[in-house]
């Protein structure tokens, strides 16, 4: 059985940290190596889990990967990455 992210809540905050992220819908299902209709499809699921477990995970990733952290409370939402000094 596939894990689940604790962070990826909704539809509304996969799309704020997408944007954050710098990423268009074409961009970022590149990354996750699926077409842009799927993201668009996720974030429609405005306050539902937008997608499954496979891919929530790999959607986590890549938003790290292009500095983007999600977190679940106390609301959902996405911060940028703190910088390391150095």
């Amino acid at each position: 059985m596939s894990q689940r992210s604790k962070n990826l809540i909704n539809g509304r905050q996969l799309r704020a940290a997408r944007v954050l992220a710098g990423l268009t819908q074409r961009t970022f299902g590149a990354a996750m190596g699926v077409d842009e209709r799927a993201v668009r499809f996720w974030e429609r699921k405005h306050d539902r889990r937008p997608t499954g477990a496979p891919n929530d995970l790999r959607i986590e990733q890549v938003l790290l990967d292009h500095g983007v952290i999600l977190f679940a409370e106390p609301t959902p939402g996405a911060r940028l990455q703190e910088k390391s000094s150095g």
